[in-house]
């Protein structure tokens, strides 16, 4: 009898301590394939750039294609964020974790602004390759805001109150080097005016790393 009891013990051990530490650290299962939710936060973030151009205009086309051409692309990114806020709602797939570091990205208003949003705004597009050259910069622009995680306010967020954070939160440990913590970068949408170290949020998963907060605006507490 003691010999074939005696090997359960074990894992009924490593079993206990394995979700008493999950649970006290709040370490959330992070799929790192699905980047699309973040791409379409880092494209609506831009989308304004649309509406300029709409009313700047160009040479290069007549505003009978020019104009509808650039509000279908403000309105897309936007409808596809929408899409991704009503599907987390109806299947309620909500995430919680504790927050190791938090960075407001209204610190990088300027850089946004006068480093990407007004360059882009001013280059020239009087001719069909002018034109071509601005777009292909944009793409690398939303690709480098989405590659380096930089996020930034789509500005229907920000019309309803809504901020932007990028989090450091700690998702597991790396083995054989003294359990070094392992930490992944999530993209926060938030009515709360700060998020501080040690904090736990939970809200909607939108899709990869990017989470809408489920509090509620602490203005007064600020």
């Amino acid at each position: 009898m003691i010999a074939h009891a005696s090997p359960s013990i074990p894992f009924a051990h490593e079993a206990e301590s394995g979700r008493g530490s999950m649970s006290s650290d709040h370490m959330p299962k992070v799929k790192h394939g699905l980047g699309f939710a973040r791409f379409v936060l880092v494209v609506s973030s831009l989308s304004p750039l649309f509406l300029l151009w709409a009313i700047r205009g160009t040479a290069s086309l007549s505003d009978a294609y020019w104009v509808p051409v650039c509000v279908v692309l403000f309105l897309l990114p936007n409808f596809f964020l929408w899409l991704l806020v009503r599907r987390a709602r109806q299947s309620d797939n909500r995430q919680t974790f504790k927050i190791r570091s938090a960075r407001d990205q209204r610190e990088h208003l300027l850089v946004y602004l006068f480093a990407m949003l007004i360059p882009l705004y001013d280059a020239n597009m009087g001719s069909p390759r002018d034109l071509c050259a601005v777009a292909a910069a944009f793409l690398f622009v939303a690709f480098l805001f989405w590659h380096l995680k930089l996020h930034y306010m789509n500005i229907l967020f920000a019309i309803r109150g809504y901020h932007i954070f990028t989090c450091d939160v700690q998702t597991g440990s790396a083995a054989g080097e003294g359990d070094s913590p392992i930490y992944t970068t999530y993209a926060v949408i938030s009515q709360r005016q700060r998020l501080e170290e040690g904090m736990t949020v939970s809200g909607l998963r939108l899709g990869g790393n990017v989470v809408l907060d489920s509090g509620k605006n602490d203005r007064g507490r600020v």
